[in-house]
């Protein structure tokens, strides 16, 4: 097995990639390690230039960090953890040969977010930059500075990159093979054209992970996943295991898609997406948490097998499709209602229960709320600590709680909250 030729450290250049070498078998799926998933109607070109220059940022860093710069090293030790920076720096290219090996990854990055244009548009056009989807908004906090001179600010989906890399997943050197749809089809069109296209083996697992929400130490998502993986080995039937947030059931209601024991020994889950309050109440006691669906999820490669069965000629509109969900009367690959609900059925599903917080910050004033708690240190340890410090230093809460100021460098960008309305509801509450 062959992927991208790290350069020797004297010659590289910011690709990090022997030229001839990359030649040589180009087509060799064991090159695409990190496949995501784009679409030409949600900013397909910025999305994907986006990731690329921040991969970019990555590989050069840790080259200089190999070339004995110490602060490179500082700064890498700083994004991914000690462990993983120190692992990727004694042998970039063993290193990157073993996690290409190990599983492989996906992230689709297609989603538009029609619900949070409206905050996404106000950020943007204050800073005077393109309009983007949801995954590629930058957050307040600076990683650092591209080849050219550009600031490469935090987003959601980067961090799930910097989480891969902590939990020792994902190397910058590992190639990235990006599929273009000309729409968004759903969450599953990585999976589904992916192993079309034979670009995912099924000889390894996959890492999957939606990239428009925070938790709570997310590198221990897919540490989990691959450890419970590794745990179950090759004999067991399960082919899929996810990890699940608890969360109140008034909170999961109608919000966030659930795992729900089948019996008392919580082995078959099964799985609804955004249920009734009433749902829950039936499978649950008054005060127990139910376990919601984070989007973390690892794919054996029975797994990825039973869903390569499934896919139908006829594509997405085919009648026989189950891959699906029907959104607004289109049907979308669907990864909880194809994949996800018809595995716990047939008691192939494991799942994992994960403590701490959650949220989709996708959506409308969810941004605001979710960078104003962790400014307030409501919400740690869902980036890099200090890519927090920035954002407690560049978010302020006005005295109304109607609204935040979040500062980008010498811009700064005025959006809405609920934290007024929150307060005023819980001093009426108080004052009853």
């Amino acid at each position: 097995m062959q992927v991208n030729r790290i350069s020797s450290v004297n010659n590289y250049s910011v690709n990090g990639v022997n030229r001839n070498q990359n030649q040589v078998r180009k087509n060799d799926v064991s090159f695409r390690a990190l496949v995501t998933q784009t679409a030409v109607d949600s900013y397909a070109p910025l999305v994907e230039k986006g990731i690329g220059r921040f991969m970019d940022y990555m590989k050069d860093l840790t080259m200089q960090a190999v070339n004995k710069n110490g602060g490179a090293m500082e700064q890498l030790k700083k994004l991914i953890g000690s462990t993983s920076a120190e692992a990727l720096v004694k042998n970039p290219q063993a290193y990157t040969e073993a996690l290409d090996k190990q599983a492989t990854k996906l992230l689709p990055l297609s989603g538009q977010g029609s619900r949070g244009a409206e905050i996404r548009n106000k950020i943007t056009s204050q800073l005077g930059i393109p309009n983007t989807n949801k995954t590629d908004v930058p957050l307040p906090a600076v990683i650092g500075k591209a080849a050219d001179g550009e600031k490469i600010y935090l987003t959601t989906a980067n961090n799930e990159l910097l989480h891969m890399m902590e939990a020792g997943q994902l190397s910058p050197f590992e190639k990235i093979h990006t599929i273009r749809t000309d729409v968004s089809d759903g969450d599953a069109t990585v999976l589904v054209e992916g192993l079309k296209k034979g670009i995912i083996p099924t000889d390894r697992p996959a890492l999957f992970s939606y990239t428009d929400d925070v938790g709570t130490k997310g590198h221990e998502d897919y540490s989990e996943l691959m450890k419970r993986f590794k745990e179950l080995g090759s004999d067991s039937p399960v082919e899929v295991i996810s990890r699940g947030y608890l969360e109140t059931q008034e909170k999961a209601a109608k919000t966030l898609g659930t795992f729900l024991a089948e019996d008392e020994n919580k082995v078959f889950f099964k799985v609804f997406e955004k249920p009734e309050l009433e749902t829950l109440r039936e499978h649950l006691g008054p005060d127990e948490k139910v376990m919601t669906n984070i989007g973390k999820t690892l794919f054996t490669p029975k797994g990825l097998e039973e869903i390569k069965s499934r896919i139908p000629a006829g594509g997405v509109n085919d009648p026989v499709n189950t891959l699906i969900k029907m959104d607004k009367g289109q049907p979308k690959w669907h990864v909880t209602e194809g994949i996800l609900k018809p595995a716990g059925e047939r008691g192939v599903l494991n799942v994992i229960p994960k403590g701490g917080q959650f949220s989709d910050i996708g959506n409308g004033t969810v941004f605001t709320d979710i960078m104003t708690d962790i400014a307030g240190g409501k919400f740690p340890n869902v980036f890099p600590e200090t890519l927090e410090a920035q954002i407690r230093k560049n978010v302020k809460l006005a005295p109304d709680g109607l609204s935040a100021v979040l500062n980008y460098g010498d811009k700064a960008v005025t959006l809405p909250t609920t934290k007024g309305k929150e307060a005023a509801e819980a001093a009426a509450k108080a004052a009853q």
